[in-house]
């Protein structure tokens, strides 16, 4: 019986995608790299690690590394993230779960105390009871500390369900041994590229069944 919601954060609950987007095709072009990707090509092209990524957008980094790419990439994040809303039905889908009593914990791929000082300013850090974020700001995986708060947080598996934009939400179910889990193609990785890893696959939060 589920009693635990862990919710991935960007592009799940932050409806961001169209400003990372815009921020990557801005550092392509000011380095003179090819900049002329859709968002459409930008959700087939994004994964995780970020750096993987990266490297398929044609970075090297062998005149600059990939720390003072991603620091910069969240300088202009962090600069703009106020013109970000929640993705559409997100907030509903939040207190949908409170309301059915279920615990609900936040997983992400954002630094700790970013993460936290984003859920303020997005105002629903008073739905979750814990917010995982990682260590630093390079993105790399989310799954260790994930794996640590279940440890610690004795929650059994079994009773989690799991939402999440990317195959990165999946690698996190299945390493906390989560078969109660939904990809959701609302944000950063198209409907096709979930779609060809697992049927648990659906367009929007709407059609999420809590």
């Amino acid at each position: 019986m589920r009693s635990v919601v862990i919710w991935d954060f960007n592009g799940t609950i932050v409806d961001d995608t169209r400003l990372c987007f815009d921020i990557e095709m801005k550092m392509l072009e000011r380095r003179g790299m090819y900049s002329s990707y859709t968002v459409e090509e930008y959700r087939r092209l994004f994964c995780f690690p970020v750096i993987d990524y990266y490297h398929k957008l044609g970075y090297t980094f062998e005149h600059e590394t990939y720390r003072e790419v991603s620091d910069e990439f969240n300088r202009y994040y962090d600069e703009q993230f106020a013109e970000c809303g929640m993705v559409p039905g997100a907030l509903e889908k939040i207190r949908e779960s409170c309301a059915k009593g279920y615990r609900n914990v936040i997983v992400s791929a954002t630094e700790q105390m970013t993460l936290e000082d984003e859920c303020r300013k997005l105002g629903i850090s008073e739905y979750f009871s814990d917010l995982i974020g990682i260590d630093d700001n390079m993105a790399y995986s989310k799954t260790v500390h994930a794996s640590r708060w279940m440890e610690t947080s004795g929650i059994d598996p079994d009773t989690c369900f799991l939402l999440g934009d990317t195959l990165h939400d999946l690698e996190t179910a299945e390493k906390l041994g989560i078969k109660d889990y939904l990809l959701v193609a609302c944000g950063h990785q198209a409907y096709e590229v979930l779609r060809e890893k697992t049927e648990k696959t659906v367009h929007e939060l709407a059609e999420v069944i809590l």
